[in-house]
C-alpha cells in the first residue's frame, strides 16, 4: 500500500499554480545603483529582469509542459474512470496476479503493478456513493483487500497459496456476475 503515489500526483498537478502564486507575493528585484556605463554595443540590447518576469517564465514553461507529462496512458493497470470498464481491467489484473506461480519472471512486476491499480481503484471509487454502495464494488473492495493483504504479509514474491486462490475465484464469479447485471 502506497499512499505517496495521491500526494506525488497532487504536487505535480499543483505545480504551475503554486509558482504563478509564488511570483505574485515577490516584488521586483532591487536594483543596484552603481557606476553608469558609456559604452554599450549596439548589438546586446540590455533587459530589466524582475524576479516575478523570472518565475512567470518558469511558470509558464511549467504550465507548457503539463499535458505532455500527464498524457493518458494505455497501460493496463491504469484508471480510466468509468467503472464498469475499470472494474472488469481490475479483475482481470487480480486474476492474473492470482495466479501467478512462484519462479514466474514477471511476478514482482505485475503484483507490483496490480497492487498500485488496487489502490488507486479503491481510493478513487469508494468515494462516489453511487458506485460504492454497488454489489460488483463491494464484493470487488472485499477482494482487493484479501489479495492486498496477502501481498502486504507475503510479500509480492510469494504466490498466493491454494485455500485464498479458490475464496478469490469465488468472488471473481460473483463480480462478474454483478457486472454482468450492471449492479
Amino acid at each position: 500500500v502506497d499512499a505517496t503515489q495521491p500526494i506525488r500526483e497532487l504536487s505535480l498537478e499543483m505545480l504551475p499554480a503554486l509558482l504563478v502564486s509564488a511570483a505574485s507575493f515577490l516584488g521586483p528585484l532591487p536594483v543596484q545603483q552603481g557606476p553608469v556605463v558609456t559604452q554599450r554595443r549596439a548589438s546586446a540590447p540590455v533587459a530589466s529582469v524582475e524576479r516575478r518576469g523570472v518565475l512567470a517564465g518558469f511558470a509558464a514553461a511549467a504550465l507548457a509542459a503539463t499535458p505532455a507529462a500527464f498524457a493518458a496512458t494505455d497501460s493496463p493497470y491504469s484508471l480510466k474512470k468509468d467503472y464498469v470498464v475499470d472494474a472488469k481491467n481490475m479483475l482481470e489484473n487480480m486474476k492474473t496476479a492470482t495466479e501467478l506461480q512462484r519462479g514466474n519472471p514477471e511476478m514482482e512486476t505485475i503484483v507490483k503493478s496490480t497492487r498500485a491499480e488496487m489502490n488507486d481503484f479503491v481510493a478513487f471509487y469508494r468515494r462516489q456513493p453511487k458506485i460504492s454502495g454497488m454489489p460488483s464494488f463491494s464484493t470487488l473492495y472485499t477482494a482487493i483487500n484479501t489479495l492486498s493483504g496477502h501481498y502486504a504479509s507475503y510479500g509480492n514474491k510469494y504466490p498466493v497459496p491454494e485455500k485464498r486462490r479458490t475464496r478469490l475465484a469465488q468472488q471473481y464469479k460473483e463480480i462478474e456476475r454483478a457486472l454482468a447485471r450492471g449492479k
